[in-house]
């Protein structure tokens, strides 16, 4: 989200950050971009974050304080991310805190980031049973979750007239069993009826701010942005299990913050930006339904209209069926689509995965995310399907390109089913106007890589899971049988 507000020209005076929010500020103040941001993120290895406690300490039995401890992010997390303590302190040109949760008194300590350290910082992600808590001169520090999840009313307090908040916490109206659902319901509970009460507040503000009365500074009504996902986002689980990773997350973030922008105009002066309304329960979400994700990845070469070279391309696409009934049921089924184009120049140059930098020679450019992605499966005569990716990409000089790929499945003499399924056609166009075209294959082993990882979303129990790949698999077996009579 972070990347698509900067490329929107958003600039901010003041920043908060809470709970898993505080890496992200405190990249920031260390001095970084949003896409060197998302690089560090999405080389994290998993189990750098992931330390225990003294045997000891699991030996106590009921007085055990929490399953591990902080000591993996504090010593090997935050210097992958990039957080230089000193940096943070001494940063320039923007008001930043941290809030923690000051568990003798009850509140929430607001830490001016000039006051910050790397145990504040670890404290201020420490659930309760996760992490310990921070014991430090006579108080007890922990994650805020359990009281809110963004500070709203301290940026009014310093006078801000329009904030942003970015929402990663789920908040959707369906209620689930079992004890990883129950410890983030309390979680998207406490957290989200906080924040609809800290709008309240605002609301009844912003009515004192127009009769005169602003006690806070404010010369107009304050305005809020909450940016979050429509469909609830996965569980840590997830993520250590590999069923999703960092950079498709990034991709989701980036689509989501991208897709916000578009919808309210919000980064424009002109006639087309508005000030979303202060409406009750902002961060509701779409009730979770089962459904799948597919992830596969192209490779090829895509030549450039304007001077005809190569590049060397891959094209990692994610599809999101949040509804896999309503999917199987449509004449034209339709999902969501996130996912990052990599382009390199293809003179004695291999791409390579996403993440790598350019260099002088012309080795790979970053994978750059795509939003506004749309997914669309239709049927054309004799019995023909048509897949097609729909998607927007910003080009490294500001550019915003529109993405087209297709697949066609047409039996043609021969055995062509292979052949249709691997080849992606793509097109890039600025405006009217072709930019790059050319053709991406899956080579056979990502496509049996892509059939094993299938994921079922939004399941609650392994068999529903198995159930609900095995139903994708039945349809997509039955579209090919229909096209190629096998």
């Amino acid at each position: 989200i972070l990347m698509a507000l900067e490329e929107a020209g958003l600039g901010f005076q003041l920043m908060d950050g809470t709970s898993g929010g505080s890496l992200n500020l405190s990249m920031l103040l260390s001095g970084q971009r949003p896409a060197e941001m998302a690089r560090r993120w999405r080389s994290l290895r998993l189990q750098d974050t992931m330390s225990f406690l003294p045997l000891k300490d699991y030996l106590l039995g009921g007085q055990l304080e929490a399953l591990a401890d902080g000591r993996g992010f504090r010593d090997k997390v935050l210097p992958h991310l990039g957080i230089r303590i000193d940096r943070i302190r001494a940063a320039q040109g923007v008001v930043a805190s941290y809030n923690l949760l000051d568990y003798g008194d009850k509140k929430v300590a607001v830490i001016p980031a000039a006051k910050i350290d790397a145990d504040l910082i670890v404290a201020g992600m420490s659930l309760p049973g996760v992490f310990p808590p921070l014991h430090r001169d006579g108080r007890i520090y922990l994650d805020t979750g359990f009281v809110q999840d963004a500070n709203l009313s301290e940026m009014v307090r310093q006078g801000a007239e329009e904030l942003w908040v970015l929402w990663g916490l789920g908040n959707t109206g369906t209620y689930r069993g079992g004890p990883l659902y129950l410890y983030v319901q309390m979680l998207e509970m406490s957290a989200n009826a906080a924040l609809n009460q800290q709008l309240a507040e605002i609301q009844t503000l912003n009515g004192r701010i127009a009769r005169g009365d602003s006690p806070y500074g404010q010369k107009r009504a304050i305005s809020v942005h909450v940016v979050r996902p429509d469909h609830a986002l996965p569980l840590d689980p997830d993520l250590y299990s590999g069923r999703i990773d960092h950079a498709t997350l990034i991709d989701m973030g980036y689509a989501d913050g991208c897709r916000y922008l578009a919808r309210t105009g919000a980064a424009s002066s002109g006639p087309a930006a508005s000030t979303p309304p202060l409406t009750a329960n902002p961060s509701r979400m779409i009730d979770p339904l089962p459904g799948v994700r597919l992830q596969f990845e192209f490779a090829g070469e895509l030549r450039l209209v304007h001077d005809g070279s190569l590049r060397n391309a891959r094209l990692m696409l994610c599809v999101h069926v949040h509804d896999l009934a309503g999917f199987i049921a449509a004449a034209e089924p339709q999902a969501a689509l996130s996912g990052r184009l990599q382009l390199a120049h293809a003179a004695g140059v291999q791409a390579h995965a996403a993440g790598v930098q350019a260099d002088a020679a012309g080795a790979p450019t970053d994978a750059v995310p795509v939003s506004a992605g749309r997914y669309r499966q239709i049927t054309l005569p004799e019995r023909a399907r048509e897949i097609q990716y729909h998607m927007q990409w910003r080009h490294d000089d500001g550019r915003a390109l529109t993405l087209q790929a297709s697949q066609t499945l047409r039996d043609d003499s021969g055995p062509d089913m292979w052949r249709d399924l691997s080849t992606l056609c793509v097109r890039l166009s600025d405006g009217d106007t072709l930019w790059a075209s050319g053709e991406l294959r899956l080579n056979l082993p990502d496509l049996k890589r892509w059939l094993a990882t299938v994921q079922a979303t939004e399941t609650g129990s392994a068999a529903e899971a198995a159930a609900t790949v095995a139903s994708y698999v039945k349809f997509f077996l039955r579209e090919l049988r229909s096209v190629y009579g096998w």
